[in-house]
């Protein structure tokens, strides 16, 4: 099925001015340098920002709306010891914000009552539940911190106002059309906050409201007999939820998790260390490629299929047994959500193949699939037929899960011309959750085909690979691999830069991993020779002559001490297949 998607490949072509004068002035090599441009990087300014900034580049905390606000009034609950719920939602993001702003409250608070809650994603959803608020309520806990979160429910936080109950939001998701009746919102998206960093994660928020805290509190004088608590301590928190949410790694997000990176690699929390070590990686080494596939996904696990508030314990744990303890929990959530994802996949690899044709839009439903896992499995589904996909799980007489589209494809602006089927639905253009009753699922399927089918007609789906640079094989060498250390992290909005080989041969192919599912292998031209490894692939398409077009990333091998450089494969066709389109890179 694979082949049958559309495929295109565009090679962007950078000023050859620009990319000459950034590699000369930078001392970059040209691949490098053509990265940058191709990122739109090219004022000297900008630049030595992007290779070298400093946390002092950051923008200023205090342009976030309602951060004092939301300080002060934190300040004063700590001075009065006043309890304190921290209500986060129940992925990475939110319990790496929840432990963010528990940790500092306490370290500057020793005596205050903070209690972090996370919903069972099951049985009571997403967002503030005034089930929880009520209880909690009489508990004595008056005031509330949202993480994640808040920013939609008008409702809930409407019902804690009635109950004499405050609540401070902050939240990075887009506000709607009303705003809810809290103390004080902390949320970059609002239209009238100055804060510059609009795709700043949850945990981002969190961490500058501590900083916003920590402020509050050296003006009312509570550092005069003690040393200001340091707040870099907190970055490893901030980078792990900043990739683990896919946030932008752009401007503030890239170097928040640069420098997280760095705290891990030194000295990590105890909850962290443990998550590296069950996930087999050291920290020592540790890379947002390791937050984002290997420990962040054990996080999420929690409140995907067991207990979310693993999450947020784990990171909070002083105790170094206790979080060895969590960690193999949280191990064993994240192989039955891989064990759920397969068995998921392959259901809907069945429903395909009984179908026969793929359609214009994949929409399919289950009583027995978990809802947790549906958005992965999207994800992986999209990437294999690229079309837009729809999975639900049936349950209790409606139809809840994920939704996940190309590029082009607005998935929220398809889902709002099919509202009236619809209980809920958001999210943005190609990510988005929805709810339906049972009873409107045929129409809503029948709807979604049609309206993903005009739209196909008029722009037909196609899978799209940006390419950095047409290489040699002789120009991968660790000069480049230096200079692409420098413009790490990647991730969304700072994608890894990807190069085209063209037609190189493709020689001594192996399967290697459980049951053979990878492949190990080299390509060869003009003398050299550089190995490479392809993940979940059968085979490696080539010409009549061995050779083929790859797309790849350069990479470090490290084996057994030994360093050496090593590509790996994220796309191949056979040589001079390639539907190559090259255009100019956005400015």
């Amino acid at each position: 099925m694979r082949g049958t998607v559309p495929r295109e490949w565009n090679l962007l072509a950078p000023d050859a001015s620009l990319v000459r004068e950034l590699s000369t002035r930078h001392v970059l090599t040209p691949a490098a340098a053509k990265v940058l441009v191709n990122r739109g990087i090219v004022e000297p300014r900008d630049v030595e920002r992007f290779l070298g900034g400093t946390l002092s580049d950051l923008a200023d905390p205090s342009l976030l709306k309602d951060v004092d606000k939301a300080a002060r009034r934190l300040a004063a609950a700590g001075s009065r010891r006043e309890p304190v719920l921290i209500y986060a939602d129940y992925d990475a993001d939110g319990a790496t914000g929840a432990a963010c702003l528990f940790l500092f409250l306490k370290e500057i608070f020793p005596d205050l009552s903070v209690r972090i809650h996370q919903n069972d994603r099951r049985r009571e959803g997403y967002g503030l539940q005034t089930r929880v608020l009520a209880p909690a309520a009489r508990e004595g806990f008056r005031l509330v911190v949202t993480v994640d979160c808040g920013i939609t429910d008008v409702a809930a936080i409407r019902d804690a106002a009635r109950e004499g109950v405050e609540v401070i939001v902050t939240d990075h998701h887009l506000p709607g059309e009303t705003l809810p009746e809290a103390i004080a919102i902390v949320n970059p998206r609002q239209p009238d906050c100055a804060f510059p960093e609009k795709e700043t994660a949850g945990v981002g928020v969190a961490f500058l409201l501590v900083c916003g805290l920590r402020k509050a509190v050296r003006e009312t004088g509570g550092f005069a007999s003690r040393p200001e608590t340091p707040l870099r301590q907190y970055l490893d928190l901030v980078a792990l939820g900043t990739v683990a949410d896919m946030a932008a790694l752009r401007g503030g997000n890239r170097l928040l998790v640069r420098e997280g990176l760095r705290e891990i690699r030194k000295a990590p929390r105890p909850g962290i260390e443990a998550l590296f070590a069950a996930a087999g990686v050291p920290h020592a080494a540790a890379t947002e490629t390791d937050l984002g596939f290997r420990v962040g996904p054990r996080l999420n696990a929690a409140g995907r299929v067991g207990d979310a508030t693993r999450s947020s314990r784990i990171l909070v744990s002083e105790s170094r047994e206790d979080a060895a303890i969590l960690a193999r929990e949280l191990n064993e959530d994240n192989a039955l959500r891989q064990r759920e994802e397969e068995r998921i996949a392959a259901a809907v690899e069945a429903a395909l193949a009984a179908a026969g044709e793929i359609p214009p839009a994949i929409v399919l439903s289950d009583p027995a699939w978990n809802a947790g896992v549906l958005g992965i499995v999207a994800s992986k589904v999209l990437e294999r037929y690229g079309r837009p996909v729809v999975l639900l799980q049936e349950e209790d007489g409606s139809a809840k899960g994920s939704c996940r589209s190309v590029d082009g494809f607005h998935i929220v602006s398809a889902l709002s011309r099919l509202s009236h089927l619809l209980t809920r639905y958001g999210g943005h253009a190609q990510a988005a959750g929805l709810a339906l009753p049972l009873g409107h699922l045929d129409a809503f399927r029948h709807g979604f085909e049609e309206i993903a089918g005009v739209h196909a007609r008029e722009t037909p789906f196609v899978l799209r690979r940006t390419i950095d640079a047409s290489l040699r094989v002789g120009e991968i060498t660790p000069d480049l691999l230096a200079d692409l250390e420098r413009l790490r992290p990647f991730g969304p909005g700072n994608e890894e830069p990807l190069f085209l080989l063209p037609n190189v041969r493709v020689a001594a192919a192996s399967r290697i991993g459980a049951g053979g599912r990878h492949l190990r292998f080299a390509v060869e031209e003009d003398g050299r020779r550089l190995s490479g490894v392809a993940f979940r692939r059968e085979e490696i398409p080539v010409d009549a002559a061995g050779r083929s077009d790859l797309l790849v990333g350069v990479h470090e091998n490290v084996y057994r001490g030994a360093r050496s450089l090593q590509i790996l494969l994220r796309d191949a066709q056979p040589a001079g297949e390639s539907v190559l389109c090259g255009r100019t890179p956005p400015r």
